[in-house]
C-alpha cells in the first residue's frame, strides 16, 4: 500500500527539483534529466531529454522521415524496459508508462524571442514510468540501457528521492549504472 503522505511529498519534491533544474541549467544537447522516487515497493521515474539526443533535431517535424523518427522515439520511450534494467531479484514490473514530445511554453518563446531570434524552438521528450517491485530490498542499482537506444545521448543528471532523502548523481554513456545503495 502506498503511503499517501510520503508519496505526495515525493511528488512535490520531484516537482521542485525539476523546476529548479530547469531554471538553473541551460538546455544542453547530450544531457538528459531523470527524477526517481522510491516509495515502499514502487519506483517512479520521470525522464526528460532534448529532442536532439533522441531524434537528432528539435524543430517541429516537417518531413515524413522526421515524423516517423518522432513516432519511433515515442514508441521506444514508451517501453521503459528498453531504457532501464533493474536487478532481476527485485522483480520490478511496469505499472504505467507514457511518453510525449513537448516544446517550449509559449510565454518562454515570447520572453526569449529577442535573445534567440532566428533559432529554432527546443523540443524535449518527456517520459513517465511507474514500477512495482516484489522485493525492493533487492534493488541496488539501475542500469540505463537508454544510451544504447539513443546514440546522441551522452549523460543523465539524476535526482533520486528515497527513504534516505534526496541526492543527485550523474551517469553517462561510459558509466550507465546508478547505484541506489551507497
Amino acid at each position: 500500500m502506498i503511503r499517501y503522505g510520503l508519496l505526495s511529498g515525493l511528488t512535490f519534491a520531484m516537482s521542485i527539483a525539476t523546476s529548479m533544474a530547469a531554471a538553473q541549467s541551460a538546455h544542453i544537447h547530450g544531457e538528459g534529466h531523470v527524477n526517481i522516487a522510491i516509495d515502499g515497493n514502487r519506483v517512479f521515474v520521470e525522464l526528460e531529454s532534448p529532442g536532439a539526443d533522441i531524434v537528432g533535431f528539435e524543430h517541429e517535424a516537417h518531413t515524413s522521415g522526421e515524423k516517423e523518427a518522432i513516432n519511433q522515439a515515442i514508441t521506444q520511450l514508451g517501453n521503459p524496459m528498453l531504457l532501464m534494467r533493474f536487478e532481476a531479484d527485485a522483480e520490478c514490473e511496469v505499472q504505467s508508462a507514457s511518453a510525449e514530445i513537448e516544446g517550449e511554453h509559449e510565454e518562454e518563446k515570447h520572453a526569449e524571442h529577442d535573445q534567440h531570434e532566428g533559432e529554432e524552438a527546443h523540443g524535449a521528450f518527456v517520459a513517465k514510468y511507474e514500477f512495482e517491485c516484489a522485493d525492493i530490498s533487492a534493488l541496488g542499482l539501475i542500469e540505463f540501457t537508454y544510451f544504447s537506444q539513443f546514440s546522441n545521448a551522452q549523460s543523465l543528471d539524476i535526482v533520486l528521492i528515497d527513504e534516505n532523502g534526496q541526492r543527485s548523481e550523474e551517469i553517462d554513456r561510459a558509466n550507465p549504472v546508478l547505484k541506489l545503495k551507497k
